[in-house]
């Protein structure tokens, strides 16, 4: 039997899209949708049988939007534009609204915020974690981005040809974001966020299905299925994660491998950012053992991703790549991570390398770092197990 929080993954962006399309209100149909779909889990909680939650949920935040712009003398004039009728609901609206919340008007980080709230239903709370800054921030930018898709001067449509086209870039930007918050949780006890990783996937199909011959849309979409079919293997059975060097490869899933190989083949010649990191992905799921992977071609990609993508998180992959050459990159990796402003994530690897170097007191300095305000519980466990490792190499060679 499907739950709740199932199907509500399902049906959220069917019941905002048909609201939407009737109304033209981005804050009117992501505020109607989450009140109907309130009524519909106090229901659910108390006994009452929902058999068709998106009809149910799309008809009620139909009657909620209706009685708001009621109440509302200024909006009142809209209702004679209510012509939708409700052949609609039962479309899967997704990508539409994704095409919708990458207007050019907005910044990339406000797109991939707007995807994260109307999209999958994401709590504005963990998309403020996600981009690192406060709650109270990032509804404001919401806000703001609502409000400036309203003032471009154009009712809301589901855009077709060109001008779907020219938000293409956006639009697979936006479909990484949601799978970077499925790929790693920012909170909770889990190490991913599964319903996340899944709306991403489904996107990135869709987005081949529209440009099957879009190197990047490919290498989305081959980077996501290698990431997915090597989830099993992330954690160990008490759910710490686990690093390359420690999964068990045999867990990993070799059909879904096998189809983000043949997609990365296809989507490397483009030499884009999707294309490359999902070589790079590729290089590390056809290694049969850790001690097989292929650093030198890795670097090579690497190289080329830092050329079409300079990105910070970039810059870190690829300095841990390195460091993995020999004795000497890894003194010239260390030194210039040490250079980099610090994260977590710049100290987690920190960690990493100056265990390898011998230098425990700095690794212990540096896994400390990564641990400090981390909200992950995994991850919290995996950089406490570190510590208790580290500090029992310290105590032995004191």
């Amino acid at each position: 039997m499907t739950s709740f929080d199932d199907a509500f993954a399902t049906e959220w962006p069917r019941v905002v899209g048909a609201i939407l399309r009737a109304f033209g209100s981005l804050d009117l149909a992501e505020e109607s949708a989450q009140e109907a779909f309130a009524r519909a889990a106090e229901l659910t909680a108390g006994g009452t049988r929902i058999d068709n939650l998106g009809a149910w949920a799309t008809t009620a935040a139909r009657r909620i939007a209706i009685d708001s712009l009621r109440r509302d003398a200024a909006l009142a004039a809209k209702l004679p534009l209510l012509v939708e009728d409700q052949q609609d609901d039962e479309t899967d609206d997704r990508l539409g609204l994704v095409f919708i919340a990458c207007d050019p008007v907005l910044s990339t980080e406000q797109q991939v915020a707007l995807a994260l709230r109307i999209v999958c239903g994401v709590p504005t709370a963990d998309i403020a974690a996600f981009f690192g800054i406060q709650e109270p921030t990032i509804a404001a930018r919401l806000t703001r981005a609502k409000r400036a898709i309203e003032r471009s001067g154009h009712r809301f449509e589901w855009l077709e040809g060109d001008a779907r086209i020219s938000r293409l870039e956006a639009v697979l930007t936006t479909i990484y974001g949601v799978y970077t918050l499925g790929h790693t949780a920012n909170t909770g006890d889990e190490l991913t966020d599964a319903r996340l990783g899944s709306i991403a996937h489904a996107l990135a199909e869709s987005v081949v299905g529209e440009f099957g011959r879009d190197t990047e849309a490919l290498g989305l979409l081959a980077l996501i299925e290698l990431g997915e079919s090597r989830r099993p293997g992330r954690t160990s059975p008490d759910g710490i994660p686990l690093t390359l060097a420690e999964v068990d490869r045999s867990a990993w899933g070799r059909q879904r491998m096998s189809r983000g190989l043949v997609l990365a083949a296809r989507a490397l010649p483009g030499g884009g950012r999707f294309a490359l990191q999902a070589g790079i992905s590729g290089l590390h799921s056809s290694a049969a053992r850790w001690e097989d992977t292929d650093w030198n071609a890795i670097n090579t990609l690497y190289y080329g991703l830092l050329r079409v993508w300079p990105a910070p998180v970039v810059k870190l992959g690829a300095l841990v790549a390195r460091s993995h050459l020999g004795p000497l990159e890894l003194d010239r990796a260390t030194a210039e991570l040490r250079a980099l402003p610090r994260d977590r994530r710049v100290s987690a690897a920190l960690a990493d390398l100056e265990e390898r170097r011998g230098d425990i007191p700095a690794a212990l300095a540096a896994a400390r770092e990564a641990l400090d305000g981390e909200s992950n519980g995994a991850l919290v466990r995996f950089y406490e197990r570190m510590l208790t490792r580290l500090t029992a190499r310290q105590r032995n060679t004191a």
